[in-house]
């Protein structure tokens, strides 16, 4: 069956097209929000009450006046009479009477006409008079009502993933579910004939498959759960019908392998037979450069390079703003940053390269070894990839260079 000839699509235009032809998100769900985490939220979520939701103490010590203890010190203490005591949690306190100060603890409510705290060390703890070794100007440790969230400010967006730190601040509002968009159905699926499943005892000319488990678990990392298949056969007829049954069933189907020129490189085959609108096929970078997308309805087909670190490449530049689409967020163009490079990477880019590193306080440095498409090895600690414009020269120390994040 006629093959596509590979193209040079801009590594921007594929991103593009892919994200074009993904669907935008269907169904809302309502979870309780302990279960939330890693959904995107289809509504803007506001606040129902300021926080802190009354003036309170940020430290244990004593609420007085200012004014009461001006200029204290340890040589010339001022002793007040302690007319209350505060402990978190006890409502909001009668008034303080005027030329006494109260007793308060960490989080407890300020009484009405305190206008400062000062910390115990610097008192003799006293518990119904103490001493004050210091003056405070008046405002002073006083967490005020609604300086850190106001009523009705929006919380968090419509579109965003939610994570551990959006999770505390609506639980910090009582709110106890929240609606979210459906996760996209994703399947996974490495191909070729000399994959064997990670149970099965080792043979010659076999090996471990490596690329559907390492996308399934970033996916789970991005909070995304997917369903990984056994690998297809090296056969198009048979691999053909299952990318058929895949595509009928879920939004995004990810295949590695079988997209380069070799005679078992069977996904162009693949678009052919079952009429697939070929989107790319071959991108202006490496590694990964054979990728290959292709959409029928609403359903894309992203097929990525057998190579372990090209497949991964691949689908951080081109499956996370598809997946971020379907996801529903609102942003869906990955993070670039500029940094300095520490270190030498010696080799000249006649194509655009992309490779991976880790960025640290404004520098990155690269792995010492293990480049090559098909290693993994130096993956592990990496979080980000340098893109290194074609016609580029060795890179040296000091070098700025522009990065993608992970």
């Amino acid at each position: 069956m006629k093959q596509h000839k590979r193209g040079k699509t801009p590594v921007e235009d594929a991103i593009l097209s892919i994200v074009s032809a993904v669907a935008a998100p269907g169904r809302i769900r309502r979870l309780p929000l302990i279960h939330s985490t890693g959904h995107v939220l289809a509504e803007d979520v506001s606040a129902v009450l300021p926080q802190p939701p009354f003036d309170r103490s940020p430290l244990d010590g004593y609420a007085l006046r200012a004014s009461d203890i001006k200029g204290a010190s340890k040589e010339h203490p001022v002793v007040l009479p302690v007319s209350s005591y505060i402990p978190a949690g006890s409502g909001i306190p009668k008034p303080l009477p005027e030329g006494t100060a109260a007793r308060i603890m960490t989080g407890a409510a300020v009484p009405r006409g305190a206008d400062c705290i000062i910390r115990q060390e610097d008192t003799d703890e006293g518990e119904e008079r103490a001493a004050f070794y210091a003056s405070l100007p008046a405002g002073r440790n006083i967490c005020f009502c609604g300086e850190d969230i106001k009523e009705g400010e929006c919380l968090v967006p419509k579109g965003t993933r939610l994570t551990f730190a959006h999770i505390g601040v609506l639980a910090g509002q009582g709110i106890r579910e929240v609606q979210v968009y459906a996760n996209p159905k994703i399947a996974v699926m490495a191909t070729g004939d000399e994959l064997i499943p990670p149970e099965a005892e080792p043979a010659p000319g076999k090996i471990y498959d490596s690329n559907s488990i390492m996308m399934y678990s970033r996916l789970l990392e991005l909070g995304v759960e997917a369903d990984v298949w056994p690998a297809g056969p090296d056969d198009p007829e048979k691999l053909a019908a299952l990318v058929d049954r895949l595509l009928e069933q879920y939004s995004l189907v990810i295949t590695t392998g079988g997209v380069s020129v070799g005679r078992k490189d069977y996904m162009p085959e693949v678009v052919d037979r079952l009429g697939l609108q070929l989107l790319f096929h071959g991108i202006a970078a490496k590694p990964g450069s054979p990728v290959l997308a292709a959409v029928r309805d609403s359903s894309v087909l992203l097929a990525l390079s057998g190579n372990p670190f090209a497949s991964i490449a691949t689908f951080e530049l081109l499956g996370l703003p598809a997946i971020a689409k379907l996801s529903g967020e609102s942003q869906w163009k990955q993070v670039r940053t500029r940094a300095r490079l520490r270190g030498n990477f010696g080799k000249p880019s006649n194509v655009r390269r992309f490779i991976r590193a880790r960025i640290e306080g404004g520098y990155v440095s690269i792995p010492e070894k293990g480049h090559s498409s098909g290693s993994i090895g130096t993956l592990a600690g990496c979080n980000c990839l340098i893109d290194v414009p074609e016609e580029s020269g060795a890179l040296s120390d000091g070098d700025e260079v522009e990065v993608w994040l992970f």
